[in-house]
């Protein structure tokens, strides 16, 4: 090749170079400042080349954070910067208060930055929205001090964390750790293990195919079906889950507790409201202040109480699952359904029994049992079913107590009823998801 030639190629290839190198670096770019109503407006841009599998970190000082991971290979964040001010020399001074930087960390991160000086005024003076596009296999650690989080369907892990804001979120196929100081927590599927927490909002998760950690300070807590543990505690608000696989604790200082089909263990407790069970194959737990508990299908050892209200257990376990259980209510009713032919040992005591009594669908308990007339008008009942076995003890200190066959008609209708509760919940978080991904999928 001759020198002329290859000086031809060189500068070729050279050109053809630059333009790469250009798209592959890191950039910021300011705007001039727009007259906007009452505010004047900037307009700034940053971003980079992006690898599939790669992580954004944004940590904003200020500003709702929304992100649509799209299939492109590179981050663009768009900033529109509000300065609510009528004089275009403060307006100025206040955008160059704001800094917005963009760089790429050790690890191969892109990170954008965002900071405001600590004096307070300038928080009322602005207002910042990030409206950033990321390829759609992608990771996320998102962080700001003021603002919503609005995250659309990613192929990653996420990390979303606003001291005042609401959250919503796509569909995830990563890990999910979200929170907010002041604001309701809205999620699509989760294929990860998920751990939300607010200070004060509701949490709604559509799915959840692994762990659940769901914390709030003063709200709802509605799930549908957690293919893993579950832990739900809120401060002041009813707690819906639809079912889990794995163990399920669901706390609340002043709400209902409704659980649908679970594959191992569930604690529910509350301080005043009613508890609602479809099913457990592990020791169910259950207890409330002022309400009643209405557990169906328990498989294994039960322990119900309440100060108020009806107790209604269903045992359906057998000899091999069936354990030692206990109900107790200071004024109400106990109602149990037994399976026939489960063996085991019935201890029953009304303690204030003016008017109350302990009833039997089973003969054999009956004539093996006996019912008396104690001093302090306690009436109680002891006996054994199909040779007896381990112990059911039931107590009330005012309320009947009444022991039926699990075939028993009553017990049909009153299955009837759970299920269509769940029939009608479930339309309704199906429409409530419908509507919710309509509002995503809408262009602003």
């Amino acid at each position: 090749m001759s020198q002329t030639r290859f000086s031809a190629v060189a500068l070729m290839w050279l050109a053809a170079g630059l333009p790469l190198a250009a798209q592959n670096q890191v950039f910021v770019k300011r705007g001039t400042p727009q007259r906007e109503g009452r505010a004047w407006t900037e307009i700034a841009e940053c971003g980079g080349a992006a690898r599939e599998g790669g992580r954004l970190v944004v940590r904003s000082d200020l500003g709702s954070v929304t992100v649509k991971p799209q299939g492109s290979g590179r981050v663009a964040c768009h900033v529109r910067i509000r300065a609510f001010t009528p004089n275009l020399e403060q307006a100025e001074r206040l955008f160059r208060g704001y800094e917005l930087g963009a760089h790429t960390l050790d690890d191969g991160s892109m990170m954008i930055s965002a900071t405001l000086p600590s004096e307070h005024p300038w928080r009322r003076a602005l207002s910042v929205h990030f409206d950033i596009t990321t390829p759609k296999k992608y990771n996320l650690d998102i962080r700001t001090s003021a603002g919503d989080l609005i995250i659309g369907d990613l192929d990653g892990e996420l990390k979303g964390d606003t001291l005042g804001g609401d959250v919503q979120v796509g569909d995830v196929t990563g890990p999910v750790r979200v929170e907010t100081k002041g604001g309701d927590i809205d999620l699509g599927l989760v294929a990860g293990r998920l751990e939300a927490q607010t200070a004060g909002g509701s949490i709604h998760a559509r799915q959840v195919n692994s762990d659940a950690v769901m914390e709030t300070s003063g709200g709802e807590i509605a799930a549908g079906t957690i293919a893993g543990s579950v832990s739900a505690v809120t401060a002041g608000g009813d707690i819906i889950l639809r079912g889990a696989k794995g163990p399920l604790r669901a706390e609340t200082a002043g709400g209902q507790i409704r659980i649908g089909n679970c594959g191992s263990s569930v604690r529910a407790e509350t301080v005043g409201g009613n508890i609602r069970l479809q099913g457990a194959r592990g020791v169910v737990e259950a207890e409330t202040a002022g309400g009643s508990i209405d557990l169906f299908r328990v498989e294994s050892a039960v322990r119900a109480e309440t100060s108020a209200g009806r107790i209604f257990v269903e045992i359906s376990g057998n000899r091999e699952t069936f354990a030692a259980s206990h109900l107790a209510n200071s004024v109400g009713d106990v109602d149990v359904f037994i399976p026939p032919d489960l063996p085991l040992s019935v201890d029953a005591a009304i303690e204030q029994a003016f008017g109350h009594r302990i009833a039997s669908d089973f003969p054999n308990l009956r004539c093996e049992g006996r019912q008396i007339a104690l001093p302090r008008r306690v009436v109680r009942l002891e006996g054994g079913l199909n040779g007896g076995g381990r112990i059911l003890r039931i107590r009330t200190i005012m309320g009947d107590i009444q022991i039926h066959s699990a075939d028993s008609p009553a017990l049909q209708q009153m299955r009837q009823r759970q299920e269509a509760f769940w029939n009608q919940w479930s339309e309704y978080w199906n429409s409530h998801c419908k509507v919710r991904e309509t509002k995503e999928d809408k262009p602003e």
